[in-house]
């Protein structure tokens, strides 16, 4: 038996050197939006393997009855310029490795992987075909670095790499609040984190934005509503800076 689960892929917490959100508090935060679950990616900069064992706990801890918290890290490269986001990992790797040593680590300890924001220091240009077989999707829409609406360079590595395409807020304070969900089909028989895991790996995802699928019967994305919003926000921006 299956059923489908909400979740918000993509988030940082004060385990992040960058995030301000506390475990407990994003968990009350989107479970009060309607996620089942948060699969968390904090940074791989200033981890150990003690204190990937203590995150982990901690994630148990602050998970709600409405709204599990699932570990994650999200790995950098040498040069910080491709991203990498993992779960279903049982230890931590280690800080700033090539992607493809990331990827081989991520397969041989069974767990999944998914390339972060291909906008973000054009980390498309850097995208390596070698990298597909060991990647579950790629992120179509980075609410911190696409803004309102997908993003175009990676809805074109989707395209050209058959690969699935999951959404991800880049949570790191209110202002990137935003209702980006993936639904998620799990085995209904398997623990959550687990399930979310293999539902992943298996790429039975369907990305959603403001509570309705992104993607049409053709499998390609809609963006008309979205586009209107994010082309107010910049203008928004525009004429603010020059208030």
């Amino acid at each position: 038996m299956t059923r489908t689960v909400r979740a918000v892929l993509h988030a940082h917490s004060t385990w992040s050197y960058d995030g301000h959100w506390s475990l407990a508090k994003i968990a009350r935060l989107f479970g009060a939006m309607g996620a089942r679950a948060v699969m968390m990616t904090e940074h791989d900069t200033g981890f150990s393997p003690d204190r990937y064992d203590e995150y982990r706990a901690a994630c148990a801890q602050a998970s709600t009855r409405l709204c599990r918290i699932v570990p994650g890290i999200e790995y950098s490269c040498p040069d910080n310029d491709v991203h990498i986001l993992t779960w279903g990992l049982d230890r931590f790797l280690s800080e700033h490795h090539p992607v493809m040593e990331t990827l081989e680590a991520v397969r041989s300890s069974n767990g999944v992987a998914v390339f972060a924001h291909p906008v973000r220091r054009n980390a498309y240009d850097l995208f390596d075909p070698a990298w597909v077989p060991y990647l579950s999707a790629i992120e179509l829409w980075n609410r911190k670095s696409d803004g309102l609406t997908i993003g175009r360079e990676a809805r074109d590595l989707i395209r050209d790499t058959g690969l699935p395409a999951t959404v991800g807020i880049d949570f790191h304070r209110m202002r990137h609040v935003y209702p980006l969900f993936n639904r998620v089909s799990v085995a209904g028989d398997l623990p959550l984190e687990t399930a979310l895991v293999a539902g992943l790996r298996d790429g039975a995802i369907v990305p959603e934005a403001l509570y309705e699928s992104l993607l049409a019967p053709d499998g390609q994305p809609r963006t008309g509503v979205h586009d209107r919003l994010e082309r107010a926000r910049r203008n928004g921006i525009r004429l603010l800076r020059r208030s």
